[in-house]
């Protein structure tokens, strides 16, 4: 099976150009699957008022679907999208021809960059999709960091979790880090596709990368380079699924407070030989 990490930024306003961006990319090489950033569809808005979503379907969504269909590729893409209540979540779109899956971000942050929790309406449902025989548990930005999440796909037959990210240098790093930790606490692999290129005067970070399920960055990408074709084996990959340990839950009693005593030192007590 052949995943291809696409690290290309989404150009805020232009739906037009990120689609023959997407375009160009899924025409040009055969692959699997797809993997695009976080609100790559958009461009990471921060203003979701300014966001035509009529506009969004018609000019990126649509012809994506279409895209998908004719190139027998499943594409994972960041997207916003305004459910039927009024809310906008910052979601994951799973395109697979002419049907669309849209999973919606949990772990909503707020930083330098911006406040996602005044924008959007947090999820809360796990997604698993298979491709292939491989089953992929869906996460986006911040998600890695929800240790629950990482446990139910690796206690719910995931082989491998699949985050779409939008983050700048010293976000990704730090996101990475924690991917790490995650892969090897629940021994689960981690695909993680950021953007990379300059967003509204934000220069994000690349980086995108395969964590195995010891650790291990598998396969890397610098913040420069934009597509990153990875292999899998499926037959390897099920085999490591079937020999994961659930990490043990822990389950807490009440906690124990201690107070520390503050004492006066002994004057008696034998100096240090050399601090005196």
């Amino acid at each position: 099976m052949k995943v291809t990490l696409v690290q290309s930024r989404g150009i805020v306003g232009d739906p037009k150009v990120n689609y023959f961006k997407a375009k160009m990319r899924i025409g040009n090489v055969e692959s699997d699957i797809f993997v695009f950033p976080e609100m790559y569809c958009s461009g990471y808005v921060t203003d979701i008022g300014k966001v035509n979503f009529q506009t969004l379907k018609v000019l990126m969504l649509d012809p994506l679907s279409e895209l998908s269909h004719n190139t027998g590729s499943t594409v994972i893409c960041g997207c916003p999208v305004k459910n039927e209540d009024g809310t906008v979540t910052d979601s994951v779109l799973i395109v697979d021809g002419k049907k669309t899956y849209v999973y919606s971000k949990m772990n909503l942050r707020s930083d330098n960059v911006a406040d996602e929790t005044s924008i959007y309406t947090p999820g809360s449902s796990p997604m698993i999709i298979s491709r292939g025989g491989l089953s992929f548990g869906i996460a986006a930005g911040h998600d890695i960091c929800l240790s629950e999440l990482c446990r139910y796909y690796a206690e719910n037959g995931a082989d491998m979790i699949v985050c779409c990210t939008a983050l700048v240098d010293d976000g990704i790093r730090k996101l990475l880090d924690i991917a790490k930790a995650r892969a090897m606490e629940f021994s689960i692999p981690i695909l993680v596709c950021n953007m990379t290129g300059n967003d509204s005067g934000k220069e994000m970070g690349g980086l995108s990368a395969l964590i195995g399920a010891d650790g291990t960055f598998v396969e890397s990408c610098t913040s420069g380079s934009d597509v990153r074709e990875i292999r899998l084996d499926p037959e390897a990959v099920r085999a490591e699924t079937s020999a994961r340990k659930p990490a043990p839950k822990v389950e807490l009693s009440e906690c124990v407070t201690v107070e520390m005593e503050t004492i006066e030192a002994d004057p008696n007590a034998p100096k240090c030989p050399v601090f005196g």
